[in-house]
């Protein structure tokens, strides 16, 4: 086997580049839901208040984040649009987890949910009258 190795250096260190590279992305796949808590505590702890978000928007998100911004100073994080990989979904997920109950319980009520309501009416109004 020592031989083998010796005379065959580079295929030798290609396929431990490989397999390393291989269990990285396992690793990496298999701990998106921890990391994503994990940084979400965090971001709490350091007073950073930030949700994450993925797939297309709906017409009104950018008044959503500015309300979330302007009212509660918390940040909305586009991640990705309509391509979203099971481990993207999986880090954001843990993260949202974490960020909206602490978020919540800091404001006493579902600050997410209002916002969205509102942005949402006032997006509907707009374009209400924007079409008569």
């Amino acid at each position: 086997m020592r031989n083998f190795v010796c005379k065959h250096k580079i295929l030798t260190g290609s396929t431990i580049v490989v397999a390393g590279l291989i269990l990285w992305s396992l690793i990496w796949f298999v701990t998106a839901s921890p990391r994503g808590k994990w940084v979400a505590r965090y971001d709490i702890y350091r007073g950073h208040y930030e949700v994450q978000g993925y797939g297309l928007p709906d017409p009104w998100r950018p008044e959503y984040t500015r309300l979330l911004q302007e009212r509660y100073g918390i940040k909305f994080r586009t991640v990705a649009l309509c391509i979203v990989s099971r481990t993207l979904v999986a880090y954001v997920d843990s993260y949202d987890s974490v960020s909206t109950a602490a978020i919540n319980r800091k404001f006493g009520h579902d600050v997410f949910q209002e916002c969205w309501q509102e942005a949402r009416k006032n997006w509907e109004q707009a374009h209400k009258l924007a079409n008569r």
